[in-house]
């Protein structure tokens, strides 16, 4: 369990910045007008990166019928953390609109 959780980390934290930093300059080059995506800010701020997180935890063998549930609460608690650790990066109303 700790080589999955550990390679889940490495793989996890760096598909959270690849996404945040992508998601960054498509906003910054399409959406920097839009008023869309800061209304609905928490599709592509959290809904989409938390799926992403979760599906990878499922790839990795977290969340299977004989995976070990203290794993798959683990797995779950780092995607969390990762998740909130990103969620402001990148997001040009963080300051403005909480």
């Amino acid at each position: 369990m700790k080589e999955r959780l550990l390679g889940y980390l490495f793989f996890a934290i760096f598909l959270a910045f690849g996404y945040n930093f992508a998601l960054d300059r498509v906003h910054q080059h399409v959406f920097s007008q839009s008023l869309a995506i800061q209304t609905y800010w928490y599709i592509p701020y959290v809904a989409v990166p938390a799926l992403l997180l979760l599906g990878l935890a499922r790839v990795m063998g977290f969340y299977r019928k004989n995976s070990e549930r203290l794993g798959d609460l683990l797995a779950t608690a780092c995607a969390a953390l990762i998740l909130y650790l990103t969620l402001g990066a990148g997001y040009s109303c963080w300051h403005y609109c909480f």
